[in-house]
């Protein structure tokens, strides 16, 4: 049925264009012919280009997946089934002491400068209890007693020292310091830097203001909410979702 639908068209174009139309035609038809054959080609290259690029990115995915469970493993982070945990220790040392309880802290601070630096011990009964460390970076000592956390013109979160100071040397100078269960007031000034991702670090006991003085980073910021959000999740008044 085809053959005769062909040979039907065939005979029109000739009855209508004469030979010269039918021999274009044919021409016309072979143009095509070559010419989808190119497009075929080019589109298989480019399909091959596609499914070669997923394959590379999906082999980078499984590399970086295998780095990631081996950090994991080494710190103790591969025994939480948590996603929302474990995307909020990534960056995190997390560690276990002989009497059970867990660590979640951020590498110290290497610069000079002030600090506040919050931490989590979780006891063996799933106790999660948020400290700070308090510290100053410098070339000599300055009677440190503690910061404050600014978070606007008005509010100033005053960060006391309330446990001794200790003085140690570094590799550039001296660093005071101290180690203390956040308070109230503690925990007020942070979870305003939180909310905000902004604030500003003061050395307290400075009436005209001290060289340390300075806005906190985004990265400090970050981590102070990512401190609080966790401590509320281990201890069950925030659901991970």
């Amino acid at each position: 049925m085809a053959k005769l639908k062909y040979g039907f068209l065939i005979l029109l174009v000739i009855t209508v264009a004469g030979v010269g139309g039918f021999y274009a035609a044919i021409q016309y038809d072979q143009t095509r012919a070559i010419v989808q054959a190119e497009q075929d080609k080019k589109d298989a290259a480019k399909q091959a280009e596609i499914e070669a690029k997923e394959a590379k990115e999906a082999a980078e995915r499984e590399k970086a997946r295998r780095k990631q469970a081996l950090i994991d493993k080494r710190t103790g982070r591969a025994e939480e089934p948590n996603q929302v945990i474990r995307g909020l220790t990534a960056d995190m040392l997390v560690g276990k002491e002989m009497d059970g309880s867990t660590y979640y802290r951020y590498e110290d601070p290497t610069d000079d400068g002030i600090f506040i630096q919050p931490y989590i011990v979780r006891d063996g009964g799933g106790t999660a209890v948020l400290h700070v460390i308090l510290r100053h970076r410098g070339q000599r000592p300055v009677n440190f007693q503690g910061v404050g956390l600014q978070t606007s013109e008005e509010d100033i979160f005053s960060v006391k020292a309330s446990s001794n100071v200790v003085t140690s040397k570094t590799n550039s100078g001296i660093m005071e310091w101290c180690d203390q269960v956040a308070d109230s007031e503690t925990l007020k000034g942070m979870q305003e830097v939180g909310d905000q991702l902004a604030g500003k670090i003061l050395m307290l006991g400075m009436p005209g203001g001290s060289n340390d003085d300075r806005m906190l980073s985004a990265t400090e910021a970050l981590r102070i909410k990512n401190m609080l959000e966790l401590c509320d999740i281990l201890n069950g008044k925030k659901k991970a979702s």
